[in-house]
């Protein structure tokens, strides 16, 4: 099922939460990139035991192992915008249910219940709680009001084809003259961007392109950068048919 966020101009977005078999298969291929990690210190401690590094190699040995099995998924999510090297692989990505980026607090509180989502309960209550709740939360994303989801499925659905906007009988144009303000290239460039999960990942490029579309067309809106280029592009197409 997926997320909806109605936004104020009543147009809906749609976010694909990540399966469970997708959210294994990160975990799995994080505990792969974890372990390459040990081998390596592993090796240096043979190493350093053969060199007599002495104690203060010893700690740092000991240091190297221990901060990335306890900060590996807080501090990737924090510094990667809300993926581990394995959610990159697998294209999926922690987001807050309403579809915005994860406040550090919230990264906080999902990592601090990992203790009781994977090793009290052996990964049971997770899995239990990902098939079992509306947006796919185990217990850390439930109390942090995050989830994650699948960018290839969010992208592939995000932008509302022409087909669909016939559906929704209460669409509300909210920029009447936006095709006098833009052009077909203009949004070809717009949607483009928007398809682009770089893009999306990265706000100092939203709101670039945001800035640049309100001094264009003299617009203003009241909710998120991603909503207002999205309703620009709702617009557009809505009126190319529909006049």
């Amino acid at each position: 099922m997926a997320i909806q966020i109605e936004t104020t101009q009543n147009v809906v977005l749609e976010q694909e939460p990540a399966g469970v078999g997708l959210r294994i298969a990160a975990y799995l291929l994080d505990w792969v990139i974890l372990l390459v990690w040990y081998f390596g210190v592993f090796a240096v401690l043979i190493y350093s035991v053969g060199a007599d590094l002495g104690a203060s190699a010893g700690f740092v040995i000991l240091f190297l192992m221990i901060v990335p099995l306890v900060f590996y998924d807080l501090l990737f999510e924090i510094l990667w915008n809300g993926q581990t090297p394995g959610k990159k692989i697998m294209s999926i990505r922690v987001v807050n249910v309403d579809g915005t980026k994860p406040s550090l607090s919230s990264f906080l509180v999902r990592w601090l219940f990992r203790l009781v989502d994977f090793a009290i309960t052996y990964n049971l209550l997770a899995f239990i709680m990902i098939l079992s709740t509306k947006n796919s939360q185990r217990l850390g994303d439930y109390l942090a009001g995050t989830t994650v989801v699948n960018l290839k499925a969010t992208q592939r659905d995000q932008i509302l084809s022409l087909p669909d906007l016939e559906f929704h009988e209460n669409y509300t144009v909210a920029y009447p003259d936006v095709m006098d303000k833009l052009d077909d290239k203009d949004i070809r460039i717009i949607r483009s961007a928007m398809n682009n999960p770089n893009f999306l990942a990265n706000q100092h490029m939203i709101e670039q392109l945001t800035s640049k579309v309100k001094s264009v067309t003299g617009y203003e809106y009241q909710g998120s950068n991603y909503a207002f280029l999205k309703k620009i592009v709702d617009d557009y197409n809505y009126l190319s048919v529909n006049l």
